[in-house]
């Protein structure tokens, strides 16, 4: 339970009672300690474990999260439909149920809406419900990071060959790299904390120039152009052109001292007339296209994940083409969804990025306001990078999503409760 006993209300004029009269936060660590437990495998999407890959791990995680939710004292549900994020999400929720009955291949899209999707949403709304303390939400933030980095030595240590014990190609985990590295530049650390974001710092950027990625790459620059913004504040000029020189002498580096396959991407990028994607049928440009098409064919959607067939409908006249995905995450949900939930994904990012910005301009709780800033670098991250990647349902986003809900639903209760509550002893 939220509300308890402990603490009571300031008497406001008149001796109004408010909402925000008695509450006291019930921490619940082994059902947060589960949760996260749990995102290591629908983050990583783990697989093929050694003697563990026919046992359901996720599921199995879930449900003990669950119990132990139960258990410490059930759920913090206070305003978690009511808020403008979590609708949001929902909302994409209902389009994808709506879009079923007219979607190329219904069976598919509601195998993927009720088992990944909906898998996706329970482990988010879990993430949320047990986050109570801006320590948990900090705990949240180091746990993607370091589940990041495991992946990434997954991938450099299969480098280019197929990865086998998880679900992910090299773009995804450049993507997520990408991603955590947004959110480990705006931590506050102190003590060992600050060597060990540094290694970590490097080894996110590592691995992302080693995936050959190039929309990673982007990702990267854009990151730490923002960041450069951000903390510079007035001295904006000066910001962007330590960020682009930062940036620039990233791209010098993987490109001098790099191997082939980086210098190949890097080079690709600053001479971008050679890029297939501007000429090739299987490029982003000509892909991109094609999925216009679909929308302007099918305005009400395809289906959830039926991007390739509708796809592969219209170039169906060539002999050997293969199915294309989206390779655009708001173009792949506009295409599947239809127009309306292109907006409504739209809507989500929109509410992810005012929200994570508000944390991050408030300036009462400077760690809430650092989280603010490592959460609005990493939606940054997720769309720069996804712009180039079929990425619209990765859970990493919804993860993201879930992290922006906990975190400023912790703040709104600590900014309540202090302007409000007096706390009895033990509150």
């Amino acid at each position: 339970m939220l509300m308890s006993q402990a603490a009571q209300r300031k008497p406001g004029p008149g001796g109004a009672r408010g909402p925000w009269e008695s509450a006291r936060i019930v921490e619940t660590p082994l059902a947060n300690r589960l949760t996260l437990a749990s995102m290591f495998v629908f983050l990583a999407k783990i697989g093929n474990l050694p003697h563990l890959g026919h046992f359901e791990i996720g599921k199995i995680m879930i449900g003990l999260s669950v119990l132990a939710l139960l258990f410490e004292g059930g759920g913090w549900k206070e305003g978690l439909l009511s808020h403008p994020v979590m609708r949001a999400y929902i909302g994409l929720f209902f389009m994808g149920l709506m879009t079923i009955p007219i979607s190329i291949w219904p069976g598919g899209s509601a195998r993927f809406l009720f088992g990944n999707y909906l898998k996706d949403m329970v482990l988010v709304v879990l993430l949320i419900v047990t986050t109570r303390t801006p320590k948990d939400v900090r705990r949240m933030l180091w746990t993607i990071i370091i589940n990041t980095l495991i992946l990434d030595a997954v991938l450099l240590h299969y480098g280019d060959n197929k990865i086998t014990i998880v679900h992910l190609g090299k773009n995804e985990i450049a993507m997520t790299s990408v991603i955590a590295f947004g959110m480990l530049l705006g931590l506050p650390v102190s003590g060992f904390g600050i060597i060990f974001k540094w290694l970590s710092g490097i080894m996110l950027v590592f691995a992302t120039f080693m995936s050959v990625s190039r929309g990673s790459y982007l990702g990267i620059a854009a990151v730490l152009m923002l960041y450069m913004y951000l903390r510079f504040g007035r001295r904006a000029g000066l910001a962007m052109v330590g960020g682009v020189l930062v940036a620039l002498a990233l791209v010098v580096g993987a490109y001098e001292f790099g191997p082939a396959k980086v210098h190949h991407a890097v080079d690709t990028l600053v001479h971008i007339q050679k890029d297939y994607n501007l000429t090739a049928r299987t490029g982003r440009i000509a892909i991109w296209k094609r999925g216009l098409k679909i929308i302007q064919a099918h305005p009400l959607g395809v289906g959830m994940r039926n991007f390739p067939i509708a796809e592969g409908h219209i170039v169906e006249d060539v002999i050997g083409e293969r199915w294309m995905d989206a390779h655009n995450a708001l173009l792949e949900v506009t295409a599947e969804l239809g127009i309306l939930g292109g907006i409504v994904f739209l809507t989500l990012l929109k509410r992810g990025i005012q929200t994570a910005n508000h944390l991050r301009k408030n300036t009462s709780h400077r760690d809430m306001s650092r989280i603010g800033l490592s959460l609005v670098l990493a939606l940054c991250a997720y769309f720069v990078t996804a712009l180039f990647l079929s990425e619209a349902y990765a859970v990493i986003l919804y993860i993201q999503m879930g992290a922006i809900i906990a975190a400023d639903r912790v703040y709104r209760y600590m900014t309540m409760r202090e302007g409000h509550v007096v706390s009895r002893p033990g509150a």
